[in-house]
């Protein structure tokens, strides 16, 4: 069976390959009547009953695929939309029911700054770079001046791949910025 073959003419629909919320995501699609078998290290799996392709992806490159029109459809996070720049590029059709996305700001618990203000010109580590970065600039133009921030005494934003809570006790950051996830389901927009 050539599978590249099979995939024209489908509906492809990517979910995430693994992570917390890749089993509800299996579920909802179960619950959807979906007939599907994923075979054993294989990222795509054929819809039995449906001409659907199920694409199995990171959660975190799912928007990009479905922003760039690589895949028809997606099931991710809001903050993987907006971390992957994709917002105009695509449509929220509904929001699934299960996660939670907001951005959170942790510093130490002994001794560190005790509001988001007192991190400004700080060193803040975090895996959502882009989120991190607009969520901070906001918070520099209420603190400083303009001169203030062409001088480059802004929040510095630092991106590392995971465990960011460990980032303070290591001296890498006064700061951790964390978004936990939101799933939603969504499309491309049309004409782009």
């Amino acid at each position: 069976m050539d599978l590249t073959s099979n995939l024209r003419g489908c509906l492809s629909l990517a979910v995430p390959k693994k992570g917390r919320l890749h089993e509800q995501c299996l579920t909802l699609l179960k619950g959807a009547d979906l007939i599907f078998r994923r075979k054993n290290r294989l990222d795509i799996a054929m819809v039995q009953n449906l001409p659907i392709a199920i694409i199995f992806l990171p959660a975190a490159d799912i928007a990009k695929y479905v922003g760039d029109g690589n895949v028809d459809l997606g099931m991710t996070g809001e903050d993987m939309i907006a971390e992957a720049g994709v917002d105009g590029k695509v449509i929220k059709i509904a929001e699934l029911g299960f996660g939670k996305c907001k951005l959170q700001v942790q510093v130490p618990q002994n001794g560190g700054p005790k509001t988001v203000e007192e991190l400004v010109g700080g060193r803040i580590v975090t895996s959502f770079r882009m989120l991190a970065q607009k969520y901070f600039a906001e918070i520099d133009r209420k603190v400083l001046t303009e001169e203030e921030i062409k001088e480059g005494k802004g929040t510095k934003i630092q991106y590392v791949s995971g465990s960011v809570e460990v980032a303070c006790a290591l001296g890498l950051a006064d700061g951790v910025g964390k978004v936990s996830i939101l799933f939603i389901f969504f499309l491309p927009c049309p004409n782009l």
